[in-house]
């Protein structure tokens, strides 16, 4: 992983929504994040309404079930011109850039960030200078296999 970041932003993910619903944290970090997206997937993360405006080589944390599950680099953002079987774009992500790890509540996202309220279903920003904090509070990470 990179040792400074221009931005970083949470990526909430539902567990409501097709392909998410009755899937646990380990569940979605092992098979989504550690094989599908970095593989299969090759880093192509389909969205449905909108997509993340931000620079490239800013850190996605994703959230599920109201923790921080995984992180990736972000690369580019591309908006279909029409929607294509229900997506309306994808975003580009760093395929060995991806990291899962212990999931982080709400309280330990405040020992990083004291200002963060709480996770909801908006993409939020989070001060990157305090991104060596963020790497201190991440334990047993473990990263893809790239086939």
């Amino acid at each position: 992983m990179p040792r400074g970041v221009p931005a970083i932003r949470i990526w909430p993910m539902s567990d409501k929504i097709k392909g998410f619903r009755g899937r646990s944290i380990e569940d979605v970090q092992r098979n989504l994040f550690l094989r599908r997206l970095p593989n299969t997937m090759k880093g192509r993360w389909h969205y449905g309404s909108s997509g993340l405006n931000a620079d490239p080589g800013t850190l996605i944390l994703f959230q599920f079930k109201a923790r921080i599950i995984a992180s990736a680099v972000f690369l580019r953002d591309e908006k279909y011109e029409k929607p294509i079987r229900g997506n309306a774009g994808e975003i580009a992500i760093d395929p060995k850039s991806i990291r899962t790890f212990e999931p982080l509540d709400v309280e330990a996202v405040r020992k990083v960030w004291p200002s963060f309220r709480a996770f909801g279903h908006a993409k939020q920003a989070l001060n990157p200078t305090l991104y060596s904090k963020f790497l201190r509070q991440m334990k047993n990470v473990a990263s893809p296999k790239l086939s």
